[in-house]
């Protein structure tokens, strides 16, 4: 149950970052395969799912990840990038042309 962004699970109020953790683990298989082509698919979901995350590409390693509330998630759960990421939505203002092959290679 979600009241103006407080999560309870059961009579426990969750934090944000368990709030996330939880939807990740109780809905998505660990062998699926979100991480290996997908990842753009499943930071749009988790997007759906809270609508204040924003999408971030991870260059050097061709990785879609999901940032909601100053920390980084893909379907692993908690990412820690090593790497400068990009906002997907600053991606399209700055380089559309990579913005419009990532788009196509990912969902296409």
């Amino acid at each position: 149950e979600t009241l103006s962004h407080i999560s309870y699970k059961g009579d426990f109020k969750l934090t944000k970052q368990e709030e996330v953790l939880d939807f990740i683990r109780r809905r998505w298989k660990k062998d699926a395969n979100w991480t290996d082509g997908n990842c753009l698919w499943f930071a749009l979901i988790l997007c759906k799912r809270f609508p204040y995350a924003r999408i971030y590409y991870m260059p050097i390693r061709g990785h879609f990840i999901t940032k909601i509330d100053g920390v980084f998630y893909d379907a692993t759960g908690i990412v820690m990038p090593d790497e400068i990421v990009q906002s997907l939505v600053e991606l399209k203002r700055t380089d559309s042309l990579l913005y419009n092959r990532l788009i196509r290679d990912c969902f296409m």
